[in-house]
């Protein structure tokens, strides 16, 4: 189990290392991308802008540099997201007959082929969820800082969205910032208790 939390630090000045020498930036010099090397026996400390944020041999290339860069942001980001699944399995109260899923493997899949930021989780009404009570959640947290977009819906009797649960709140309740992952997590949690407390509300008695 990962316990130990995520570096943000690291995580800020890695995404913007890999940022500075891909797509756009892939012919650009490394003293231009604010990229160091330091020579330490048979290995270079790299540094964006003054933070370590990798560890390469003597000879490597620039695609293998990246690749370093991605590596090491899987790990920090694996913690990020143990902080997100703990808050929510702790803390959010799921209608009857939902699930979450948290989909961490294909989310790191991506981050590591493309370079991709966000991990994707879902609230889903299982086949035996009442068809008057559905909801769909989706939730996509960043994973270079602690911060998400939230979806949220009904859903018909086909299984599409309908009603926008979050339709009445802030900007700020839908697009959530926080200091670390844990609290981004317990932001969540809030907003989706507050939404799905007033949907319930608003259905027919029994």
């Amino acid at each position: 189990m990962i316990s130990a939390r995520p570096n943000l630090a690291y995580l800020k000045a890695a995404w913007a290392a890999h940022a500075s020498i891909s797509a756009e930036n892939c012919r650009q010099g490394y003293d231009e991308a604010g990229i160091s090397f330091e020579r330490v026996n048979h290995s270079w400390i790299v540094r964006k802008n003054g933070t370590q944020v990798s560890t390469m041999p003597l000879r490597h290339t620039r695609q293998e540099l990246r690749m370093g860069f991605l590596g090491r942001i899987e790990m920090e980001a694996r913690r990020a997201a143990a902080e997100i699944e703990a808050a929510l399995l702790r803390d959010l109260a799921l209608p009857d007959d939902h699930m979450l899923i948290v989909e961490l493997e294909e989310s790191m899949r991506h981050l590591r082929r493309r370079g991709s930021r966000a991990l994707a989780i879902f609230i889903a009404p299982t086949a035996e969820a009442d068809l008057s009570s559905r909801v769909g959640v989706e939730i996509q947290a960043f994973l270079d800082a602690p911060r998400a977009c939230l979806y949220a819906h009904a859903m018909d009797a086909d299984g599409y969205a309908g009603a926008d649960l979050l339709a009445t709140c802030a900007k700020r309740d839908r697009h959530p910032r926080a200091a670390t992952y844990g609290e981004l997590g317990q932001r969540i949690v809030a907003t989706l208790h507050a939404a799905l407390e007033r949907h319930l509300a608003s259905q027919p008695a029994g």
